[in-house]
């Protein structure tokens, strides 16, 4: 059985990772069946070492034949494509499951390869990105000395030929090409009206300098990130690589060394060096920083080197629990630089509705956090479902005056106007709700200046003199330390918090208030330092959180037990030296658990995993494979020194502030993709269902089925649920006079 083939190019390149040395070729070809529609057309790429010589001779004839003639009937037999399905690193996919390509020509003077990103409508297929040797490729050599001998070497409309040129002119005759607004590199394939809107950027008419032209910044500011971020996934894996060549290219060395030229920042202007920029980085960030002064925070920001990846490599995999796979390491070292107010400011459009989905924005903050407290009071209430993603600026002030008005007059107005109970029990009930919340808010997070200092102005008392100045130090220190509760709050942001706690107890009067609440709004407040949003956006937060403060626990006990299963499959030695120790029980972790680790790191890192895990981007229960990396990270010096429960427990108290946030967060996600692909992996073989392209495509390695032998059944329900995105809540049950508070 035989099929068309409509393109074919020999010597395609797939980086196995940043080195150029480690890579793979392979042939990139078209085909279509005849009775096949366009859209039903294959697209694929298969590895030289996946196929037998015949079958690469076979493609080679092919390749010459269309590069004399585009047009020429080449037949190949199906086998060829079908192969691409099943191999360990050849991919293929549908024409009509194509959103975008982007087509990255190579440098002029030889500084690197051109390439092709392709991005798949299916968010969960990892396509990885093509480089195409030119200098190696016959198809490209012939046609190059056709186009010489008819003096046609530079193409009208695209610039000087290249491999690239071709797979676009084929796909040009199979689909509808529109060329994304603000970026020629990228092509939407068949676009749909969502995607035209998602790839456009601001909206002609919406401000710019003379002449309608959009002044220099608007410009950099507004690039639309809905590309890249379709193709990050892609482009990540030879991100390395391209930073190498961005430090060696000739205009990036002039930058730097005469960067307080204004003659040479005056050149970066430049519709050329706007082009390098363009061709030299595919997230096109480089330059566009340095030129804006911010070229040390883009050095700040870069992905972990080298080194750090070998060294968490070597970890993994000589723990004897974890075998790591190429592809796993690129996923979790996406990390990048926090999102910024200038970039936040470009994803909207004229009526101020986001232009991007909300998966992407979440997989963008996912992947960097927020860059301040100030951005992070814009973004906070879209994160807590305040404000609905494809609201518009209309409707987010309509929301925000309708839920101050509620505040006001359904919670507050009623406690502050509150007469007592005439049922003793209710009111005894009340007064004891008022006084725990009374006193954990005067013990809140006393060493940010915010709450410091117990004085009407939240300002440092006047210093009278060295005796008085003794004194207040002395009060500060026993009011922080919880020496004495016996002291009225006079800080208008501890009675700010109290207000709202209060107003809480009206709205969930089953749960009322418990001890931990109030770690988990004092960031939320000290973010908005606004009452009636904090409320809210406190109150969306602890739908989520609830669970965690049930009477019967049962909420918290899941995810106790969820977390024994987790490190059971994934850290089975430190699971068994954990039994030894009688600690199998991780209460060591139940802090941490219960109020999302406010109590291990600093504000700011606390801010950056709390909105990282609100995201809910790859699971809505992220905070287990945290906490699991807390415990990954920890597990060589706990089974090599620790034999006892209390010494177990106070080796992980005893971790407040000393841990690092953003290496926690790549192990976390190494985490949860390498368990991800373990389960999909059972999941497969029990249901006999051979390996899917996308998995094909990332170059999973197998193990010898002799190697294991592990049923469907070690997947608890349990640990599936935490490959789900949804919301796990859970409601107190009705409170009655017997019930525990």
């Amino acid at each position: 059985m035989s099929t068309k083939l409509l393109f074919c190019k020999s010597q395609v390149l797939v980086r196995l990772s940043g080195s150029s040395k480690d890579q793979k070729t392979g042939f990139l070809l078209i085909s279509k069946d005849e009775q096949q529609a366009a859209d039903d057309a294959m697209v694929a790429w298969i590895a030289v070492d996946e196929m037998s010589g015949e079958q690469a001779e076979q493609l080679l004839r092919g390749e010459m034949q269309l590069a004399r003639d585009s047009a020429a009937r080449v037949k190949i037999p199906k086998e060829v494509v079908v192969q691409a399905l099943y191999g360990t690193w050849s991919f293929a996919v549908k024409l009509g499951y194509i959103r975008t390509m982007q087509l990255m020509p190579p440098d002029p003077n030889g500084w690197y390869q051109g390439s092709l990103s392709i991005s798949s409508r299916n968010q969960n297929e990892e396509i990885p990105v093509l480089f195409l040797a030119d200098d190696k490729c016959p198809s490209t050599q012939e046609r190059s000395r056709q186009l010489i001998d008819t003096f046609q070497p530079f193409q009208a409309a695209s610039g000087v030929y290249w491999g690239g040129v071709d797979f676009k002119a084929a796909v040009g005759r199979l689909a509808q090409l529109t060329a994304a607004p603000l970026d020629p590199t990228v092509y939407l394939l068949n676009a749909t009206p969502e995607d035209l809107r998602r790839f456009a950027g601001r909206p002609a008419g919406s401000g710019g300098g003379p002449d309608g032209a959009a002044p220099v910044g608007d410009v950099i500011n507004g690039w639309t990130w809905s590309a890249l971020a379709t193709l990050a996934t892609a482009t990540t894996k030879a991100t390395s690589f391209v930073e190498n060549l961005v430090r060696k290219h000739p205009l990036v060395q002039l930058a730097e060394r005469n960067s307080s030229n204004p003659y040479v920042r005056k050149m970066l202007e430049t519709p050329r060096v706007q082009e390098v920029q363009r061709e030299y980085d595919s997230a096109k960030i480089y330059l566009a920083r340095w030129s804006l002064g911010v070229k040390e925070q883009a050095e700040k920001y870069r992905k972990s080197n080298e080194n750090y990846r070998r060294l968490l490599a070597k970890e993994f995999n000589s723990e004897g629990d974890i075998e790591l796979a190429e592809d796993e390491l690129n996923t979790a070292m996406e990390r990048t630089h926090p999102l910024s107010k200038a970039e936040w400011e470009s994803l909207f459009d004229g009526m101020g509705r986001l232009s991007l989905s909300a998966q992407e924005v979440k997989e963008r903050i996912f992947h960097g956090g927020i860059e301040n407290s100030e951005l992070r009071r814009r973004v906070w209430p879209f994160l807590l479902g305040i404000f609905p993603w494809d609201s518009t600026q209309v409707d987010r002030e309509r929301i925000e005056r309708e839920l101050r008005e509620k505040y006001e007059k359904e919670y507050k107005a009623k406690w502050l106007s509150r007469e007592p109970s005439a049922n003793e029990e209710e009111e005894a009930y009340w007064q004891d709700q008022i006084f725990r919340i009374e006193k954990d808010v005067k013990r809140n997070d006393r060493h940010l200046d915010l709450y410091k200092y117990n004085t009407p102005d939240a300002k440092p008392p006047p210093q009278v003199s060295q005796e008085a100045e003794g004194q207040a130090e002395e009060t500060l220190a026993t009011e922080e330390y919880g020496e004495s509760d016996d002291w009225e709050i006079k800080n208008p942001h501890l009675l700010t918090l109290r207000n709202i706690l209060i107003s809480y107890n009206l709205h969930n009067d089953n749960l009322g208030y418990v001890q931990g609440m109030t770690d988990l709004l004092s960031p939320i407040y000290a973010i908005l330092q606004d009452e009636a949003m904090s409320f809210w956006c406190f109150v969306m937060f602890m739908d989520r959180m609830e669970r965690n403060f049930l009477r019967d626990q049962s909420g918290i006990r899941d995810q106790m037990l969820t977390l024994s299963e987790l490190c059971q499959y994934m850290l089975p030695r430190f699971s068994a030296h954990l039994q030894k120790c009688e600690s199998s029980n991780f209460f060591f972790c139940f802090r941490m658990l219960l109020v999302w680790f406010k109590r291990e790191f600093e504000f700011d890192d606390i801010c950056t995993i709390w909105e990282i895990l609100w995201t809910d981007y790859h699971s809505s229960q992220f905070q287990l494979f945290f906490l699991l990396a807390i415990l990954q990270k920890n597990s060589r010096p706990v089974m090599a020194h620790l034999t006892q429960f209390d010494e177990i427990l106070k080796y992980f108290n005893d971790l407040k502030c000393v841990m690092d946030c953003n290496d926690l967060l790549i192990r976390a996600e190494l985490l949860f993709v390498h368990f991800k692909r373990s389960i999909d992996m059972f999941e497969r073989t029990a249901s006999h269902i051979p390996p899917s392209k996308s998995s094909a495509a990332t170059g999973f390695k197998r193990r010898p089925s002799g190697e294991e032998d592990i049923s469907s059944e070690v997947i608890s329900d349990r640990l599936k649920t935490v490959l789900s995105t949804r919301l796990i809540i859970k409601r107190e049950s009705e409170r009655s006079k017997d019930s525990i508070k």
